[in-house]
């Protein structure tokens, strides 16, 4: 049973642009953008600790928050392993969220974590139906896989069981490069699956099914209402859109 979850927020990602400097530290309304993510996680009910793996620039402002803290890798598995090292092990739960998703609230963490109760899993991902997240963000410009089951865009939240990240690690950081790129994250899976992709007609239980024999663990694809969960800030254009909409 999934109840408390340990936290590792990935706010060393690059720049939107060269010499805008790290995503995580850009200013949103009066906030820089990973202090967003932070709020939302510290007020979920299900988050106990929190570690945020960034530059060092960020370390003070963690610690005056009573935050853990870690630099980052040279790559996105290495930055969450320094994360994991950091919270020492204390929760047989971990939730990897990256640090440019300032819409984030504590509402639809929570909405995610009660919706993976509901599924007996290793390891879950959020997604979203294209509706949903074009009615919430109609500006916003999201990459979606067509799939039999209807078209949907991936999550920026990751919740695994502690005891499987030793062995999936490697296969999971894959996922997350290619996590935009539908086609790529196809041609991981097999050349039918790839083929029943271009045709519309992988569904949703047949890719779980694939993702988790990869693996090596049992893997879930979680349909969420809160579309905030995979709005990042990528581009120029989605950074004038969290402008837009913190300072309404």
């Amino acid at each position: 049973m999934i109840d408390r979850v340990d936290a590792v927020i990935l706010a060393g990602g690059g720049e939107i642009e060269p010499g805008t400097g790290v995503k995580g530290m850009l200013t949103i309304g009066s906030r820089m953008m990973v202090e967003y993510v932070i709020e939302a996680l510290y007020n979920s009910r299900y988050i106990d600790q929190i570690v945020v793996v960034g530059p060092e620039a960020m370390k003070e402002n963690c610690m005056v928050q009573g935050l853990l803290f870690a630099l980052p890798g040279n790559t996105i598995l290495d930055s969450f392993s320094h994360g994991l090292e950091a919270l020492n092990g204390a929760q047989p739960w971990v939730l990897a969220c990256t640090g440019d998703i300032p819409f984030l609230t504590p509402e639809a963490v929570d909405d995610f974590i009660d919706k993976c109760r509901e599924r007996e899993a290793d390891f879950y991902y959020p997604i979203i139906r294209k509706e949903t997240a074009e009615k919430r963000f109609p500006g916003a410009k999201r990459t979606y896989a067509s799939l039999q089951d209807g078209a949907f865009t991936g999550g920026n939240l990751f919740l695994l069981r502690r005891e499987i990240i030793g062995h999936c690690l490697s296969v999971a950081a894959e996922f997350v490069k290619h996590r935009k790129n539908p086609a790529a994250l196809a041609r991981l899976v097999g050349f039918g699956m790839l083929w029943k992709y271009f045709f519309g007609q992988l569904t949703i239980a047949e890719a779980e099914r694939r993702v988790s024999q990869l693996v090596g663990a049992r893997g879930s694809a979680v349909i969420t209402s809160y579309a905030e969960i995979g709005v990042d800030v990528d581009k120029p254009a989605d950074l004038e859109l969290a402008e837009e909409l913190v300072c309404e």
